[in-house]
């Protein structure tokens, strides 16, 4: 099923340390539904909506491994069962000078679903709205770029990109956010 575009938005920081970036986030944000991910991170929408379809059944059947949701998010992505190794793989690192401003929307709440999870269907139109805001309170200017496959970049998030060809990269990164439920 086709969701179209990931809620997220690329940012370049101007200023401010990304350290002091994360902490004020945290301050600010709407909710824990709000995250920060390392410009490495993302890769694709299919990457992203498969972490998020993960990461809500995970805790539709109350069974995460991280307390919150945005910390089993970024787990998926980077394809551990361990919270704090995930932190270090695919969170904003000290050296960064931009990321992803992410937002994990709510699912919809339809009973005729049966076990559909599917996001809301107003999740396009309050990221816009709020996104921007954030990254003007934090003082982040906001890029128009799109995840992109890079596999230099999946090195980072742990993968093992050896041999893999960039036409199977897609592939390869939907089974590591999949591999997470089995791996430790």
């Amino acid at each position: 099923m086709e969701l179209g575009s990931f809620p997220c938005m690329a940012w370049s920081k101007t200023e401010s340390s990304p350290e002091e970036i994360v902490k004020q986030f945290l301050d600010i944000r709407p909710s824990q539904r709000w995250l920060m991910l390392g410009s490495h991170a993302a890769h694709s929408d299919a990457q992203l909506w498969t972490a998020w379809h993960c990461c809500e059944r995970r805790f539709l059947r109350k069974n995460p491994l991280a307390r919150t949701i945005d910390a089993e998010f970024i787990r998926f992505i980077a394809g551990t069962h361990h919270v704090s190794e995930a932190f270090q793989r695919a969170g904003v690192a000290n050296e960064d000078t931009n990321g992803w401003l992410i937002y994990l929307p709510e699912r919809q709440l339809d009973e005729s679903l049966e076990d559909t999870i599917l996001p809301s269907s107003d999740h396009s139109n309050f990221f816009e709205s709020t996104c921007l805001n954030i990254l003007e309170s934090l003082d982040l200017v906001a890029n128009k770029e799109s995840p992109e496959l890079d596999l230099d970049n999946a090195v980072k998030l742990g993968m093992d990109v050896n041999k893999l060809q960039i036409e199977n990269f897609e592939d390869s990164l939907i089974g590591f956010i999949l591999s997470s439920e089995f791996n430790s």
